[in-house]
């Protein structure tokens, strides 16, 4: 029998500047994430759970991006990605939208972004306050 009840969605955007040895999430490293065609390919994903199977029809209670470092994308990625999830499932009233940020990867005008394009909340990382435990590892 198919359920009716609000989802809760994550989203999963696997690019950080480096990775860390502790880091068991998929993830790669990149200087400049692949945000035009990640984003693409999110939104061609959704589509095809709104088109039917057990999420067709039903609303969407919280939204995670998480990852890897979904901060490395623009606020209007993240824009197109909600309101791709609006348009596609529909959000239930007051909505948690919560966004993972590295403090490394934003700044003010990046946080009014996210809040403009409908980020809600913000899952701030910090996997260590000791600079000689800190990943420090690059991209290539």
């Amino acid at each position: 029998m198919r359920t009716a009840e609000p989802f809760a969605l994550y989203v999963h955007v696997p690019y950080c500047r480096h990775v860390c040895p502790y880091c068991d999430f998929n993830v790669q490293a990149a200087r400049e994430a692949p945000e035009r065609d990640y984003t693409a390919a999110l939104l061609t994903e959704l589509d095809a759970h709104a088109a039917g199977g057990d999420f067709g029809g039903r609303t969407v209670k919280t939204v995670y991006v998480g990852g890897g470092t979904p901060s490395l994308f623009s606020p209007a990625a993240i824009g197109a990605l909600l309101d791709a999830v609006s348009r596609r499932f529909g959000l239930v009233p007051g909505a948690e939208i919560t966004l993972e940020a590295n403090p490394g990867t934003v700044d003010a005008a990046h946080f009014r972004g996210y809040r403009k394009a409908g980020v809600n909340r913000l899952s701030i990382g910090v996997q260590s306050l000791d600079a000689a435990l800190m990943c420090k590892r690059r991209a290539t």
